[in-house]
């Protein structure tokens, strides 16, 4: 776009910089991801310098909320650091600001953070503010939906309480954390370079594998240690046999339009719940029972290719919140320099505006708000999105000079229907006399198939998938595999 390539991140975004010593700083260091090596956009204009974060998750401090016509403003407002001006100037009835500003009042002290216990487990995040925080109900679906609840994907009403994290607004995170161009494909693209080095054109280092083209030739090469089998979908799998004395596994697989069947010693389910429960059709009743307990939702991502942001920039922001139609928060964001040859940032730079859309329906069962999500993330057309989006950044920036048919270049949607896994209460240390759903699937592996995914962690990070793939594979290792 004028001239420029631009990138975004079609889900997560971002990572940290492990603990010098820990299994993920050496994962990272097998794998050639050096964190002390990324370097961002700097800016460059003649505007003075705002705050602008590596990542769209994390929305640089200040950022602005934004109070519409749910809160009686036609034209809409923004406030700009809504906590240092103790909520002056918001929309909003005493009782309400008072709430807010006691929450904010504790929340923001370290010293009382609280410890995560599995008491936590047996409520949700909502009841759990309630307690602590003194909110009402009320104002935590109107101001906290999705809220805490976020990385988790659906709002505090259904979360449990350990899942809490102490974050509702990401306030001055943005660069304490590190992002690829297109988010955590990055590293997925590190790992198979290291797995099979001809994969992608180029040199092991951050810019050569970011920016190399694939080698789809090499994915899948007769004789070599590690295959990765384009365009193929497992739809069966099963022990030879009783699985407690099975030597194998067999695997039936679809590709272009045949069925295929191939024998393993062992297997992980790396996958998601939502497939694994019907793949593994010898799954004894305690795991389709457990599996039966796991609820994911939905998430849309937008990444909007703006002209310029100078519309965010005379607000003194580069991101913001809001309470009201199409998702939750955006932000722009710098680029890591090794992946684009502009190595400067500006409020005239072309940009992407990423946007977070959750389907939450407080009050609603929890498996029925990921129902309802998916239903309406997954037959609402591109058009309809696009016009919603257009005319929402009009409501929120239009007095600041935003017009949507001169700045936005264009918009692409990613669609997850299963993004988040969404922990209910009991799902990390189980609820009326049932062990936790989770643990059923972690404590040993199923004869020769072993689980892993972020599903069995409750945490929705890549971090949590590299560490249960290595318990999978230890289990597997150290069990049917041992002889």
């Amino acid at each position: 776009m004028d001239g420029e390539h631009l990138a975004a991140p079609q889900g997560s975004d971002h990572f940290r910089t492990p603990v010098s010593g820990s299994f993920l700083a050496g994962y990272y260091e097998r794998i050639g991801i050096d964190p002390s090596k990324f370097q961002y956009q700097v800016w460059d204009s003649r505007s003075p310098e705002i705050p602008v974060g590596h990542s769209f998750e994390f929305v640089q401090d200040p950022y602005g909320f934004y109070f519409g016509a749910k809160f009686g403003q036609r034209p809409g407002i923004w406030l700009i650091d809504p906590w240092k001006k103790e909520l002056a100037g918001a929309p909003l009835i005493d009782p309400v600001r008072a709430e807010l500003m006691r929450y904010q009042k504790i929340h923001s002290d370290p010293a009382n953070a609280p410890r995560l216990t599995p008491e936590m487990d047996g409520i949700t995040m909502e009841t759990f503010m309630m307690q602590r925080y003194g909110l009402s109900r009320e104002t935590i679906r109107t101001m906290f939906t999705p809220g805490p609840g976020d990385p988790f994907g659906l709002g505090p009403d259904v979360i449990s309480a350990y899942c809490w994290s102490g974050g509702v607004m990401n306030r001055g995170l943005g660069t304490h954390s590190n992002a690829f161009s297109g988010g955590n494909d990055g590293i997925a693209r590190h790992i198979v370079k290291t797995l099979i080095p001809d994969a992608i054109r180029g040199s092991r280092t951050l810019a050569g594998i970011s920016e190399g083209r694939i080698n789809f030739a090499a994915l899948d090469r007769p004789g070599q240690q590690t295959g990765i089998r384009l365009g193929a979908t497992v739809v069966e799998v099963r022990h030879e046999g009783e699985p407690a004395k099975s030597q194998f596994v067999s695997v039936s697989y679809t590709q272009n339009g045949k069925l295929y069947r191939l024998k393993a010693r062992a297997v992980v389910m790396a996958g998601g719940s939502w497939t694994t429960k019907h793949i593994v059709t010898d799954l004894p009743a305690t795991h389709r029972d457990a599996y039966a307990h796991f609820h994911r939702s939905p998430c849309l991502i937008a990444n909007v290719a703006l002209h310029n942001w100078r519309f965010l920039y005379k607000l003194g922001i580069s991101g913001g919140y809001w309470f009201e139609g199409m998702g939750c928060f955006a932000a722009v964001r710098r680029q890591p320099t090794f992946s684009t040859p502009v190595k400067t940032i500006g409020p005239d730079s072309p940009v992407v505006l990423t946007v977070k859309v959750l389907f939450c329906h407080p009050g609603l069962p929890i498996q029925e708000q990921g129902n309802r999500g998916r239903a309406e993330l997954l037959s609402t057309p591109f058009s309809q999105y696009e016009l919603k989006f257009r005319e929402q950044l009009t409501d929120m920036f239009g007095g600041s000079g935003f017009n949507a048919r001169r700045d936005v270049a264009g918009i692409i949607l990613n669609r997850w229907g299963h993004a988040h896994c969404s922990p209910q209460p009991g799902f990390f240390f189980g609820k009326d006399g049932r062990p936790a759903p989770r643990d059923v699937l972690r404590n040993a592996s199923f004869g020769r198939i072993a689980f892993a995914n972020t599903d069995l962690s409750g945490d929705p990070s890549h971090e949590t998938s590299i560490n249960e793939a290595e318990r999978a594979v230890g289990q597997l290792l150290d069990g049917a595999l041992a002889g």
